[in-house]
């Protein structure tokens, strides 16, 4: 498996593998990690999908209808609100009481930071977990 970082000086991101992380944070010349007091072989690293969480974020459209409009009527889960977030012109913004935005019962109460108009184009962004 193989993850992107980017560099802090220069901004360039560059690819790893778990097995160069596991080497950093090893033993590279034994080829051994310890893990809660067990060592394990480091170039015998394999990806396992099991127990992993898979998820596909989803989209739904709000339309503003007049101009100052903080309520807007939705129907999405939000059991997770780790996983909500609101764009507004292309900008994210954070749920929660201090976010951008909550949401109560079927009810999405918009308290950014500037008021809403019908040209903008709003779309709440979620994710699912399969």
């Amino acid at each position: 498996m193989a993850f992107t970082l980017t560099h802090i000086r220069t901004g360039e991101q560059q690819s790893f593998t778990i097995q160069v992380l596991l080497e950093k944070l090893g033993d590279p010349i034994n080829d051994e990690i310890t893990i809660n007091g067990e060592a394990f072989r480091i170039s015998g690293v394999e990806e396992s999908t099991s127990g992993a969480v898979s998820g596909n974020w989803q989209r739904q459209t709000i339309e503003v209808i007049s101009s100052d409009q903080t309520e807007f009527e939705v129907d999405i889960n939000t059991s997770d609100p780790e996983g909500l977030f609101l764009v507004v012109n292309g900008a994210l913004f954070d749920y929660g009481q201090n976010g951008a935005f909550h949401i109560d019962g079927t009810t999405l109460y918009w308290h950014g930071r500037f008021n809403l108009s019908p040209t903008d184009q709003v779309y709440i962004k979620y994710l699912t977990l399969n």
